[in-house]
């Protein structure tokens, strides 16, 4: 349980340093340099205490990052500029489990419940509730369908990317213990390899006269402020974060930690308040609190 909480709280504090982030950096940039020191250092650690690329499971764990990482938190950092961090976790964290869920019907052939049914459902409408466009100020009607196209993209390689994670941890060898930071590793990497291909291809725009499009325009930033955002980014989210969540998937019930999880839209309510200075109004809450108990009930039904 320590170890979802503590999974809850570093994606919240990384979904608000990502946000910032995100205004200085385009998606590709932001995430190739994040993941590179995430590589790093969670390479340190899985090659001299953890398990480093064994377990038998590197390859499900590397197309879990590829998914997870790579098509997910480009979404994530596309749709961060635009919704701000409090949406786009909304619409990520909660969409992510029934598109989970989808995805392991259509996949592994597992009914759906009843009651599964009812909390995608509930799901939903409460995202739907908090992201209505009269929620979203100061961003045009093009620039917030962009958003909303961008979250569910995040939401789908998260969902993907979490099933994958799944899969990898039943196929690990008899006797070998890969634990959550090298977990982490492994999927990481497949989200740097995503990410460095798609940095060269831009460069190689870039040099033939091209120019980096994006829906909100970048802001320049100072050099000293630009490496802590990376640097407490990447901390907080793809090497701590997800070490902690992946952590927890090994030693509780998937439902359990999900559920804890599921609450990040909440806890950042403040955070977003705060360093965003966003002021959401009761629909927008209620939305993300119906859309929140959509997902504890719906991860809840998970089997262990």
């Amino acid at each position: 349980m320590t170890a979802a909480i503590l999974a809850t709280i570093l994606f919240s504090l990384s979904a608000v340093s990502g946000k910032r982030l995100s205004h200085h950096l385009s998606g590709v940039e932001a995430n190739f340099w994040r993941f590179l020191l995430a590589a790093a250092l969670l390479g340190i650690y899985a090659h001299s205490m953890g398990a480093g690329l064994g377990g038998g499971a590197l390859g499900l764990f590397f197309i879990s990052g590829i998914i997870g990482f790579g098509v997910g938190d480009y979404g994530l950092f596309r749709a961060f500029p635009i919704l701000g961090s409090r949406l786009t976790m909304v619409m990520t964290q909660c969409l992510a489990a029934p598109f989970a869920a989808a995805i392991e019907w259509l996949w592994m052939g597992e009914r759906l419940s009843l009651g599964q049914v009812l909390a995608g459902t509930a799901i939903l409408v409460g995202v739907a509730l908090a992201l209505a466009p009269s929620e979203t100020t100061d961003v045009d009607r093009k620039h917030w369908k962009a958003g909303i196209l961008w979250g569910l993209m995040s939401a789908f390689g998260q969902g993907f990317g979490a099933v994958l994670s799944r899969k990898a941890l039943s196929v690990v060898e008899a006797g070998v213990t890969v634990d959550g930071l090298s977990q982490a590793y492994q999927r990481v990497l497949g989200g740097l390899t995503v990410m460095a291909v798609l940095l060269l291809f831009q460069k190689m725009r870039l040099r033939n006269g091209a120019m980096i499009r994006t829906e909100v325009a970048l802001t320049p930033v100072t050099m000293k402020l630009l490496v802590a955002l990376i640097l407490a980014n990447t901390l907080c989210g793809p090497t701590l974060g997800v070490g902690a969540y992946q952590w927890a998937l090994s030693s509780q019930p998937a439902g359990i930690v999900l559920s804890v999880v599921a609450l990040s839209p909440l806890v950042i309510i403040p955070l977003a308040m705060k360093f965003e200075g966003e002021r959401p109004t009761a629909r927008s809450i209620i939305g993300s609190m119906v859309a929140v108990a959509g997902v504890i009930v719906m991860a809840n039904q998970i089997a262990p």
